[in-house]
């Protein structure tokens, strides 16, 4: 299934879009395709890379959420990432799982809550996610990316936090939330943010 989206053509978005990643990282990720709930379009796949930004951190990128369009989408089209301190490569999958699942449906823009309802790995408790900026990429490299399509990509971050942190999140908002003492990004065992 992943040889129709990553074979080498020329103008192949989805290999622009690889190529663009890989330029960023120079290591090769992990891929993960979820079945798609729509037949006319691939799954949504996880990109997994392990030790990215650093050593003893998880991250996950999608691809296949932009190829279904939203009305909230003006400017480009969202794929998404994750960043975590784990060893768990489920944190990188998940991404994928929630864009494949949401996708259509969801906008994925800031400040969005989403709801995972389960421990979203064996490592931690949190069971949902805040949508925000990429924290370990620069604007240049995850706003407007050219991927030879007739849109262009945005990337968006998954924040993990604890279900009962939803309310919280809701109450203060993200910059609140975001600049909270008790907020570590990458922490997935950290102390829980309390109103």
């Amino acid at each position: 299934m992943l040889d129709r989206w990553f074979k080498k053509k020329v103008n192949n978005p989805a290999d622009r879009y690889m190529d663009h990643l890989d330029n960023i990282f120079q290591v090769t990720p992990s891929f993960y395709e979820n079945e798609s709930k729509d037949n006319r379009y691939p799954g949504v796949t996880s990109l997994v890379y392990e030790g990215i930004p650093e050593r003893g951190f998880v991250t996950g990128f999608t691809y296949g959420l932009s190829l279904i369009k939203h009305p909230a989408w003006k400017f480009g089209r969202p794929e998404l990432t994750l960043s975590v301190k784990s060893d768990c490569g489920e944190w990188g999958q998940a991404v994928g799982y929630i864009a494949n699942k949401l996708r259509g449906d969801c906008p994925f823009s800031y400040g969005n809550v989403i709801n995972f309802e389960v421990p979203i790995a064996p490592d931690s408790e949190m069971s949902a996610f805040f949508i925000f900026a990429p924290s370990i990429i620069t604007k240049d490299l995850y706003a407007d990316i050219e991927i030879g399509a007739d849109f262009r990509i945005n990337i968006a971050a998954l924040y993990p936090i604890y279900e009962s942190e939803i309310e919280v999140f809701n109450t203060i908002g993200l910059n609140e939330f975001w600049h909270h003492p008790d907020f570590d990004m990458y922490d997935v065992n950290r102390k829980r943010i309390a109103v």
